[in-house]
């Protein structure tokens, strides 16, 4: 008489296999996810430079962006100068938590003709024009090496545009 089934042996084998999958699987994910939100939060990065800029642009007033480091990480805030009451800074816009742990730079203003400069006290002078590179540093990470490695990206900002791109650091 012939059985139909499986036998508790090849149960426990075929558990023991997706199990190890699924490890697999886990350290995969967890590794994708960390580099993926360091791409993310230079991209938002990007993104918060670019409507300050615009902002800027449109509305013919002062904008900056700080980086602000709060006990759940780093978030950027956008504000516009507000001249008629008394040189206020006015927020516009806030982000979330961002990825990174260090920012080297942590203030960039825009001129109402979208150049840039990284000192308030430029915004109203004729500086000279050169780009800004800031660093963004990611959280640091065990290797095989067994040196923590710290994953970081630069965004180099042009002063006479206003323009920022990003960049990978290996």
């Amino acid at each position: 008489m012939r059985r139909k089934g499986y036998t508790l042996v090849e149960l426990l084998v075929v558990a023991v296999l997706a199990i190890a999958l699924l490890g697999i699987a886990a350290a995969g994910y967890h590794t994708w996810v960390r580099s993926t939100s360091a791409d993310a939060s230079r991209t938002r990065f990007l993104a918060e430079l670019e409507r300050a800029r615009a902002y800027a642009l449109a509305r013919c007033c002062a904008t900056r962006v700080s980086i602000l480091t709060c006990d759940r990480g780093d978030a950027l805030l956008s504000e516009r100068l507000d001249s008629e009451r008394g040189e206020n800074w006015i927020p516009i816009a806030r982000t979330n938590r961002l990825a990174w742990t260090h920012v080297a730079l942590r203030h960039l203003y825009f001129r109402p003709d979208g150049s840039c400069c990284t000192n308030e006290h430029l915004l109203a002078a004729e500086a000279g024009f050169g780009d800004f590179h800031v660093e963004l540093y990611g959280p640091s990470r065990p290797s095989a090496t067994g040196v923590d490695e710290t994953e970081s990206q630069t965004v180099i900002v042009s002063a006479r545009t206003g323009l920022a791109t990003g960049e990978d650091n290996p």
